[in-house]
């Protein structure tokens, strides 16, 4: 008699085999195709154009064994909408008109057109119904197919919201019109395990974001939010209003922030800076823009501009697309962040200007003392001026328990002016066993 081998030395088995081949042995045992089932419908696209296989593809989504396992769902707002335009190769004839009025769904058999369309509003209600079906949906996005009329979500995300509201713990809305109704949930109190929140806004026309809608949101959901990440893409409009008008200490356990704006934005205003503040007991992850000049510039900063963070542990300052920053104006925006950070932070990264050697020096003196306390950078990345041979010294002088080092050279000729201008050019240094990694990206 065959011995049976136990489900767990499946598992372990299965850690060491490549997904792309895995997917490939359902058939060798019970657990392989576990696994493979798990790996196939985990993650559901349904924000596509709409053919045939997206029909079927819901049908087979209906059954339990498959309907538990779904655990990401990507949802188009209007969906319905916009697949029912006409494609380029399609043109409205007499037939088809003729086709449209015919009842009991006659038209279907002799027009293409309506047969389409009639297919397409067939595979929405199936969408309706077997969107509610998924009981263990942890991740939810929602892409904004166009601008709307609709004052609130369509039937389709309404039972997205109520099917996911229990176990949701990351929403993501990409939204491309300022109509915040069509998009946010209608009952946001309802989304009780909301940890990670993502907004994207990038309207077709310049216009500003619904401030009134998401704050409801924010309010709603203010008690469990771990995360936010909210970035604007071609607008005037800055991510920071959408956080002016709520109340003080709004997300008691909010650890990540994360502010992206594709133009030039003011500096970190009072507003963005108080929300910080006030946010400062849990906060430990923090990545935002930083492109004009700051009012942190000034050898003597106003501790009442400052943001003070002693938990922050993930410092990301990003570069502007059109504007960059002077090296003395730079230093003075890290230090703004970094002086009261020092001790804690662990990963840094610095794009929003390009470092002179001096400059960079005295940053790094600042990183020190905060190693000297008891912490320890692990990872840098910084942008220098130019290559030079003291940078490496000086790195490992000043911050010994560096363990992962990205340099970008603005300039890869040496201070000298020997070498050759050649644009960017990077180099990625780890320490690994007290041997060193040099590695062009």
């Amino acid at each position: 008699m065959v011995p049976t081998i136990p489900p767990e030395l499946w598992l372990r088995t299965a850690q060491f085999i490549p997904a792309s081949i895995l997917r490939n042995l359902y058939s060798v045992n019970p657990v392989f195709l576990d696994l493979a089932l798990n790996g196939r419908y985990t993650d559901i696209n349904l924000a596509v154009q709409w053919t045939a296989p997206t029909t079927k593809l819901l049908k087979h989504l209906n059954h339990p064994h498959i309907a538990h396992r779904v655990q990401r769902i990507t949802l188009s707002s209007n969906w319905l909408e916009s697949n029912l335009y006409l494609g380029p190769s399609e043109e409205v004839t007499l037939r088809t008109t003729v086709a449209w009025y015919l009842p009991f769904d006659l038209g279907r058999f002799i027009d293409p057109i309506v047969r389409r369309i009639s297919d397409v509003k067939t595979c929405n209600a199936l969408m309706e119904t077997t969107i509610v079906n998924f009981p263990n949906v942890l991740s939810l996005i929602i892409v904004d197919g166009g601008p709307s009329s609709q004052t609130r979500p369509s039937p389709l995300l309404v039972n997205a919201y109520t099917a996911c509201a229990s176990n949701l713990r990351r929403l993501s809305l990409f939204a491309t019109s300022a109509n915040f109704d069509a998009l946010f949930p209608p009952n946001a109190s309802a989304l009780t395990s909301l940890e990670e929140f993502t907004l994207s806004f990038s309207p077709r026309e310049d216009s500003k974001a619904d401030a009134k809608v998401a704050s409801t949101f924010f309010q709603a959901v203010a008690s469990t939010l771990a995360s936010l990440d909210i970035s604007f893409h071609g607008t005037s409009d800055e991510p920071s209003r959408l956080l002016q008008s709520l109340p003080r200490k709004t997300f008691p356990k909010l650890t990540s922030v994360l502010l992206f704006h594709s133009d030039p934005p003011a500096s970190p205003d009072s507003d963005l800076i108080q929300f910080l503040n006030q946010h400062a007991d849990t906060l430990k992850h923090l990545r935002l823009r930083h492109t004009k000049t700051s009012p942190f510039a000034s050898d003597d900063l106003d501790p009442l501009l400052l943001p003070v963070l002693p938990h922050l542990e993930t410092l990301n300052i990003l570069n502007g697309p059109s504007q960059e920053l002077a090296s003395s104006e730079g230093l003075h925006a890290a230090r703004a962040y970094v002086q009261h950070s020092g001790s804690t932070l662990t990963s840094l990264s610095l794009k929003h200007c390009s470092f002179t050697l001096h400059d960079l020096g005295m940053l790094l003196d600042l990183l020190g003392r905060g190693s000297s306390e008891g912490g320890g950078l692990k990872s840098l990345t910084v942008t220098i001026h130019a290559l030079s041979p003291q940078m490496l010294d000086m790195m490992a002088e000043k911050l010994p328990q560096l363990e992962r080092l990205k340099v970008d050279f603005a300039d890869l000729r040496s201070n000298d002016g020997e070498g050759s201008r050649a644009g960017f050019g990077d180099l990625t240094h780890e320490v690994r066993s007290f041997f060193f990694f040099f590695c062009p990206i």
